[in-house]
């Protein structure tokens, strides 16, 4: 069973990146394997808040798409480029007929060898066959037959021609070189020594005279007994070759972080039936077929603090949403079976989680309550903002006293550790909290920013133009940022794109002539409900 994957969603703030850690502890407290994830690094006052309570940073995930190294494979049979062909075939059929990688020491990839390779050669003859078995070497034949030698010649040169049962009638000249299968007859192994063979396989009783071994050596003409039968020694011989002569050099090849569905569009137009899985130094770590590709498990996801696809993890179709805990407006993703959603009306997602802990009776522990409790006063200015229910209260009182720690405090530790607007680039202060939506064939964006009044003014001019750019380049109809004051004055509204007077239209009432919107914090409960309604 894969793990779950906890994640906030895109340019994750404090609640996305709380949420996830904290929602993944409960999952493995309930005895499922969860994993804390982030779709982007923790801002400035994030990281102070998990240094502060002694955590790490989320895992950091980009694709929701699954690499070969995350889906289960074939442990890969492994050999090395001297392995007969009779091994090799033994080891195919005890696997399956799946194929043989053949390595150097150091498990490099030099070919692949499957039953078509081992079988194509012996259906030929002529040529082709008799270069095959000139490359088997003495040592091949020996295992292969299971024979022992009474004599080897470091004179071997074969011609690959392998004689059965001579005849001393037969001219002597077509045994030159060759291997010759004979019974324990002296008079025939003397004539094929004399007429010039590479070998001599005796098959049968396993003596020799001493005239005819001496004479062999004397030839420079290697012989070796075996148990087998000369019909069988006549079947096995073609057998003894080595793998390096007939495997595939041109294989096709995976490494293990290309992804599953790539690879699948690639082995769609081949033949194979296995191919080796490489990691970074070129060894095989593993194989796959269709089957593995075909059936593998995708990614399961827990979105928090987010519901929408566009703010989620990228190529989320590829995976399998399976739970949602969020206080957002429903972004109306689908998915293939019925899951489970916790979605309250409340200022922070820190806070259902909170709750669920509660409802759960599993107990908090003190840190974890403390990452909550910056989470909770951070999405809500310290309560402060509109979206505040008393249920949000509750949380945090809760969680101060699990914490020890006094949330006006830490509010004031997390405003010290954030970063000045003007010390950010436009792309960081654009993308610090950015989401994006769909409304009515409208596409939008809406990024939040909390700085001080000076601040904003001095960079105003040259991020608005940024924010134009963007708004070209990316294609947005809009993009509004929110200037917010950390002390929950209100906001700045600073507008791009061509569709700059949905803003206008939207909250013309509502803004003074520094477009600044006295009171208005919220981007889910005071800014987009109004340009939902006023694009509809």
């Amino acid at each position: 069973m894969k793990p779950f994957y906890v994640t906030g969603h895109m340019n994750p703030d404090c609640d996305a990146i709380v949420s996830a850690i904290a929602y993944a502890h409960l999952k493995q407290q309930l005895g499922q394997d969860a994993i804390a994830c982030a779709l982007g690094k923790a801002k400035s006052e994030t990281q102070y808040l998990l240094q502060k309570f002694g955590f790490e940073h989320p895992k950091l995930i980009h694709t929701a798409r699954c690499m070969l190294s995350e889906i289960e494979k074939d442990d890969p049979l492994l050999a090395g480029p001297d392995l007969t062909m009779k091994e090799a075939l033994d080891l195919i059929l005890s696997r399956k007929n799946k194929g043989i990688f053949i390595v150097d020491e150091k498990e490099r990839l030099l070919g692949l060898l499957s039953v078509s390779d081992l079988t194509k050669l012996w259906a030929e003859s002529g040529k082709s066959l008799k270069d095959l078995i000139s490359t088997a070497t003495l040592t091949n034949i020996a295992r292969v037959l299971k024979g022992k030698y009474y004599c080897e010649s470091k004179q071997y040169h074969p011609s690959g021609i392998v004689q059965i049962m001579p005849s001393m009638s037969d001219k002597p000249e077509v045994y030159k070189n060759s291997i010759v299968i004979v019974r324990n007859n002296p008079d025939i192994q003397r004539f094929v020594i004399e007429a010039g063979a590479a070998l001599v396989v005796v098959s049968g009783e396993d003596w020799i005279d001493e005239v005819t071994l001496s004479y062999a050596k004397e030839k420079g003409v290697s012989m070796l007994h075996t148990d087998y039968s000369v019909i069988e020694c006549s079947r096995l011989i073609y057998q003894t070759p080595s793998v390096k002569s007939v495997m595939t050099t041109d294989v096709m090849t995976f490494q293990e972080t290309e992804y599953v569905d790539e690879v699948s569009d690639h082995i769609a137009k081949t033949r194979y039936r296995t191919y080796p899985v490489l990691d970074k130094d070129g060894r095989v770590v593993g194989a796959i077929s269709r089957y593995h590709l075909f059936h593998y498990e995708k990614k399961k996801f827990i979105l928090v603090d987010h519901n929408e696809a566009m703010q989620s993890v990228r190529d989320l179709e590829f995976g399998e949403v399976v739970e949602i805990v969020d206080h957002h407006r429903m972004g109306g993703i689908e998915t293939v079976t019925p899951i489970n959603i916790v979605a309250r009306t409340v200022g922070s997602t820190a806070a259902i989680i909170t709750g669920l802990y509660k409802s759960s009776h599993v107990k908090l522990p003190k840190n974890l309550a403390g990452i909550l409790l910056g989470a909770a006063i951070n999405d809500t200015m310290c309560l402060q903002s509109p979206t505040t229910t008393t249920f949000d209260h509750e949380m945090v009182k809760y969680l101060e006293e699990v914490s020890g720690t006094k949330a006006i405090d830490l509010y004031q530790e997390m405003l010290d550790a954030s970063d000045s607007v003007t010390n950010k680039t436009d792309v960081e202060l654009l993308y610090n909290d950015f989401k994006e939506f769909r409304i009515s064939g409208t596409r939008i964006a809406i990024a939040q920013v909390q700085c001080k009044k000076d601040d904003y003014f001095a960079i105003k001019d040259h991020f608005h133009a940024f924010m134009e750019e963007t708004a070209e380049s990316q294609h947005y109809d809009l993009i509004l940022t929110l200037f917010t004051d950390p002390m929950g004055s209100g906001s700045y509204f600073l507008v791009a794109g061509k569709k700059s007077n949905i803003v206008g239209e939207a909250f013309g009432d509502i803004l003074n002539k520094e477009h600044f919107g006295k009171g208005i914090v919220s981007r889910k409960k005071q800014v987009l409900p109004i340009i939902i309604d006023t694009l509809k």
